[in-house]
């Protein structure tokens, strides 16, 4: 299970990294980064508490993560922009 938090840390990290365009962009990527990165950590609850089933959920969320990074790859690579999403990322994730 460790190893597929780590994986999907990683995935969602790479996206982060890898995305650019206008502001809106930003925003609107670092809203879909963040509300799959909610989604991962509640997922991640329920299987700690026990819920098996939430398994089979983490690993539509990181085909979802690795499809995410793959349409983001190549997007962002400016410092600026790498810390517009940064701080986009933050701000979306702070609603979860």
């Amino acid at each position: 299970m460790k190893k597929s938090i780590s994986i999907f840390g990683a995935i969602l990290f790479t996206s982060m990294l890898f995305t650019s365009c206008d502001g809106n962009s930003i925003e609107r990527d670092a809203e879909k980064v963040a509300d799959l990165q909610c989604k991962a950590q509640k997922a991640m609850a329920e299987v700690t508490s026990g819920d098996m089933s939430a398994l089979t959920a983490n690993s539509d969320l990181m085909l979802e993560a690795a499809a995410l990074a793959e349409k983001m790859e190549g997007k962002y690579i400016s410092d600026a922009d790498q810390q517009k999403f940064a701080e986009a990322y933050l701000k979306a994730l702070n609603k979860c």
